[in-house]
């Protein structure tokens, strides 16, 4: 089930999201005593993590890790670490236990089991996901022509998360697999702007919705298993 909300501007859009996600992260706490959270990085989430950041929640009880992130130090401008630390784990959310997919090691590959293990380890369940979308229609980091992309998503697999070597602009990265993506039980897709909107027209081709590998971010609208909110402006 696809829900389609869109805004006139990004403050009512990042406003309306943050009010949407922190009541079902109420819910899932009122419910089972603790809430999971996956966020994307990019520029798009900024004003979302902060206005997330300021909701009165028992902070304590939530996990957050990333859908993705580039394989650079966390002092770098380009980590989603960093993106997460300084605009989401701040204010209100200081509290929240924080799960990151980078580790010391040199690669991607090298780092893989490390990363795999951590989301085992750390994650009973993934409870809410935020996820964004590229210009080429990729979301998390399953990228059209990528050479991790059929295992990506894979909906079978095994494995919470993937090596990517050849991500464009920042070629190693960890992501999540869509099948622990899937494990979820809310999805939102968060975007802005006019081009992005017609890149999601093109998505949602009728003729073309069900080929996956020119456009990743179909494999998220259209499978059955969790309900899409999109959270987008004009």
């Amino acid at each position: 089930m696809i829900n389609d909300n869109r805004f006139s501007d990004t403050h009512t859009l990042a406003q309306q999201l943050a009010d949407s996600v922190a009541k079902k992260m109420q819910s899932v706490i009122d419910e089972r005593g603790r809430v999971s959270l996956a966020v994307s990085g990019g520029t798009t989430p900024k004003e979302f993590f902060q206005k997330l950041s300021e909701k009165e929640l028992d902070w304590a009880k939530v996990l957050i890790t990333l859908v993705d992130d580039r394989w650079v130090d966390d002092a770098d401008d380009n980590s989603n670490q960093r993106l997460v630390k300084e605009n989401l784990l701040i204010n209100q959310a200081k509290l929240a236990y924080f799960v990151p997919l980078k580790n010391d090691e040199e690669s991607p590959k090298e780092g893989l089991m490390i990363s795999e293990n951590r989301l085992h380890e750390q994650i009973d369940e993934l409870d809410i996901v935020v996820l964004g979308m590229g210009l080429d229609g990729h979301t998390a980091s399953w990228f059209p022509g990528s050479e991790a992309l059929a295992q990506c998503l894979d909906e079978q697999a095994a494995a919470c998360c993937f090596a990517v070597m050849d991500a464009p602009g920042f070629p190693q990265r960890m992501t999540m697999s869509l099948s622990l993506v899937l494990r979820s039980k809310h999805i939102y897709l968060h975007f802005e702007g006019e081009e992005k909107n017609k890149v999601f027209e093109q998505v949602c081709d009728e003729h073309d919705k069900h080929n996956f590998e020119p456009m990743p971010v179909r494999s998220i609208l259209f499978q059955n298993q969790v309900p899409v909110n999109i959270y987008r402006s004009a």
